[in-house]
């Protein structure tokens, strides 16, 4: 099975969400009352974030994840902000393939994701390293 990562342009956005909204709510529950669908759904339509859906040819979305560049005084990355959907173990290769790429050439220094300490487990095999712990008092 070949699996595609794809981005969403943003006049597409609306007609996509009822298919990738339950895959990313638990993620969105997770970001402590930072975001909500809204502010998500937003941002997406201003450009502020790139919503990015995971299919097999002619097939309803797997997953969906939520991207946008994060700017840092020295260097400027990729961020993944919210991943949701099944099956990881058969598409996280194509994923981190077209991430790397995409950030590659918009000019981006990497990639990096925020998530639950699983990710660290789930793309070690990829080559991620976890190099920071977020903790708040939220």
């Amino acid at each position: 099975m070949t699996w595609s990562v794809s981005p969403v342009q943003t006049g597409d956005v609306r007609r996509v969400w009822a298919s990738v909204a339950p895959m990313l709510a638990p993620a969105i529950q997770y970001s402590g009352g930072r975001i909500d669908a809204r502010s998500v759904i937003e941002w997406l339509m201003d450009g502020r974030y790139i919503l990015w859906v995971v299919h097999t040819e002619n097939s309803p979305p797997k997953a969906a994840l939520v991207t946008r560049v994060a700017r840092y005084p020295r260097r400027a990355m990729l961020a993944v902000d919210l991943c949701g959907g099944s099956g990881l173990e058969d598409w996280a290769a194509e994923a981190d393939r077209v991430l790397r790429t995409f950030s590659r050439q918009s000019g981006l220094d990497g990639v990096e994701l925020y998530g639950r300490q699983g990710w660290t487990r789930a793309l070690r095999r990829l080559g991620w390293q976890q190099t920071a712990v977020m903790v708040d008092t939220l």
